[in-house]
Order: structure tokens, then C-alpha cells, then sequence
């Protein structure tokens, strides 16, 4: 049943009441804030007998307008948090389209191209973009300003699964599957500089965590040498240029190694970062290493997706502005894939 109860103390108390005093029995209880009253969904146990019209006459002593009754699915009594979970968690994994999650949730039915628009709707019509593609959902009873917010959050989980699943392609005529990936060496020294000159202020910030006008010759060979285990750059074949760089150290004696991933702008999105990590993740393997630490910045819209593709068990921290993802790869060489150059570059 719903109903919308006027926005003041103890309207929802004697629905309440109206409803114990004549033997029905609230199971579950959903409340939708609005500007002009609150919306609030109940899901009944009345006795034997009752009628839809019974139930909306009582709904109305008590004060409600706009009742709508009808018999209620099993699933009305499911915790409403957790079915909009296990919808985020369809659309992520995108097995179920969105339009067809959405209606199941909001108990509505989608309208599809041709059909038309409701001349009478009167906010029962529903429409999110998921997916550049416009979904649209109609029911009898109106959509509250809450459902809306809800369905547009859902689109958003299922276009940023969605973009994690299908990479943009490479611009240009090189494809990113045609990288060559190599250890690093001192010859990559100008090549580097290059590639940090046609980064972004934001990308080397996301990277070294300080404003960084230019790779100085100092810096080019900590990231090839210094306390480096492993260094691995990629290049377009038959290209010079290096268009990204993966680099794993050992800080103050530790035995958990630390990896920072550089790709420039132009290359983001295109899984090469995620080549570089697989492949340095999967020669630590090889060599005994059980753990690996990656360091970000929490505004780093790179990491979440990096992180997700790698495969691996993570345990997340974070700590104000920062996070630190321990990737866990004991055991996970064979489906890391293909380990890095065995010509290591090391301290």
C-alpha cells in the first residue's frame, strides 16, 4: 500500500494505529520524502477476507491521499538496501541489461521506442541515460523524487562497469594490443623525458603526489635504476617513444615491495597500465614475492579501474587524501599472464 501522509509529527503513528487497531499487521515499511507531504510504502498482513477498496478507506481515515493498493510480491518483504546491492552488482557485471533491473526494482514496466509518450503523465514515467541510450519505465502509482535519485545512481554503476569492460580503442593507427613491453634501461632516459613532457599536470601529479614541471636526468635514472627490482616501460612497435612506465621498489629494507604506474594522457583508458602491472605483477610472482603495495591519490580516476582488472585479491586503506591497495599474488602467476622481460633492471 501506498500513500502520501502530511509532513508533520505523528501522521505515520496513527496509520499506525489505524491499521493494529483493526487487526492488519505492518511487515515492512518504506518512507519517501517529498515537498507537498511524505510518501510512505507499506507492505500489509491483513486478515482474511479484506478487500483492496477496505484497505484504502482505512488508509484514508487515517489521514492518507493518493492510496494505492495492491497485492504484494514476495519480494516486498527482501530489505530494500540490499536488493539495490544485488542490482549494483548485476548491472557491474552486466549479465542483466539496466532497463531490465530497473523495472524489477521499481516494479514498472519499460516503454520502448515508438510507443510513445503518456499525454496524461503525471510523473508515473521514469527516464535515466545508461549507456548513452535513454530508459524509460511507466507505472500506475507516480515515481518519488527518492526512485529517481535511486535510478539515476544505477545507470551511473552500470556506465562505469560498462566502461571498464570495453576500453575506448587506441587513436591512430597503432593498436594497444601491439605494444611491446621490455625492461627499462638507461637508453630510455630520453624517451622518458618525452613522455613526461606530453603528460598532463594531473596525470604526473596522480603519479609522483607533487607538481613535477620536467623528468630531470636525476629522477629518469631513479626510475630505471636506483632501488628499483624491476622496471618496465612499453612502446608502440616499431615506435621509439615510450608511452608508459611501470616501476617496483623496496623502500628502507622492507620485503613488501611498492609499484607506481605511469601512462600518458593519450594512451590512458586503453589497458595499457593494466599490461604493465599484469606483467611486473606476475615476474614478482615468479621470483617469490607474495605481496605488492600500489600507492594513489583518492581523486585518481585511474585506480579503481586498474585495480579491478588486475584480478587479484586487494585489501584497501585510506588514509585522508590517500589510498594504499595491497594486491595480494601468491599463487596468481599463471593467471597474471605473461611475466616481464627477465633482463631486469635492479638496485
Amino acid at each position: 500500500m501506498r500513500t502520501t501522509l502530511e509532513d508533520r509529527p505523528g501522521a505515520l503513528a496513527r496509520l499506525a494505529q489505524s491499521c493494529g487497531d483493526h487487526g492488519a499487521n505492518i511487515l515492512a515499511l518504506q518512507i519517501f520524502p517529498g515537498l507537498e507531504g511524505v510518501t510512505d510504502e507499506l507492505v500489509l498482513s491483513t486478515p482474511a477476507g479484506w478487500a483492496p477498496d477496505y484497505v484504502a478507506a482505512l488508509v484514508t481515515r487515517a489521514g492518507g491521499r493518493d492510496v494505492i493498493v495492491r497485492t504484494a510480491p514476495e519480494r516486498a518483504l527482501v530489505d530494500e538496501p540490499t536488493r539495490y546491492l544485488q542490482a549494483a552488482r548485476q548491472v557491474q557485471e552486466g549479465l542483466v541489461p539496466v532497463e531490465e533491473v530497473l523495472a524489477h526494482l521499481l516494479e514498472a514496466t519499460p516503454v520502448h521506442e515508438g510507443q510513445g509518450d503518456d499525454p496524461h503523465d503525471d510523473g508515473s514515467t521514469l527516464v535515466v541515460e545508461a549507456g548513452g541510450i535513454a530508459v524509460r519505465l511507466r507505472r500506475a502509482e507516480e515515481f518519488t523524487a527518492t526512485e529517481h535519485a535511486r535510478a539515476a545512481a544505477l545507470a551511473a554503476v552500470a556506465d562505469a562497469a560498462e566502461a571498464v569492460r570495453t576500453p575506448d580503442p587506441v587513436p591512430g593507427e597503432v593498436d594497444a594490443a601491439r605494444l611491446v613491453l621490455r625492461a627499462a634501461t638507461l637508453a630510455d632516459h630520453p624517451a622518458l623525458q618525452r613522455m613526461h613532457a606530453r603528460c598532463s599536470a594531473r596525470t604526473v601529479y596522480h603519479r609522483y603526489g607533487v607538481p613535477l614541471l620536467r623528468l630531470t636526468d636525476r629522477l629518469a635514472r631513479h626510475l630505471t635504476g636506483g632501488d628499483a627490482v624491476l622496471a618496465v616501460v612499453a612502446e608502440p612497435d616499431g615506435s621509439e617513444e615510450v608511452v608508459g612506465i611501470v616501476q617496483v621498489v623496496r623502500r628502507g629494507g622492507g620485503t613488501t615491495p611498492e609499484l607506481t604506474v605511469l601512462v600518458e594522457d593519450e594512451w590512458q583508458r586503453r589497458g595499457v597500465g593494466t599490461r604493465l602491472t599484469r606483467a611486473a605483477l606476475a615476474q614478482l610472482g615468479t621470483e617469490g614475492y607474495r605481496e605488492v603495495v600500489l600507492r594513489g591519490q583518492v581523486d585518481n580516476p585511474g585506480l579503481v579501474p586498474l585495480v579491478t582488472r588486475l584480478g587479484v585479491r586487494v585489501r584497501v586503506r585510506v588514509a585522508g587524501d590517500d589510498v594504499t591497495v595491497l594486491l595480494g599474488i601468491a599463487g596468481e602467476v599463471e593467471r597474471l599472464g605473461t611475466p616481464a622481460s627477465q633482463d631486469l633492471v635492479r638496485g
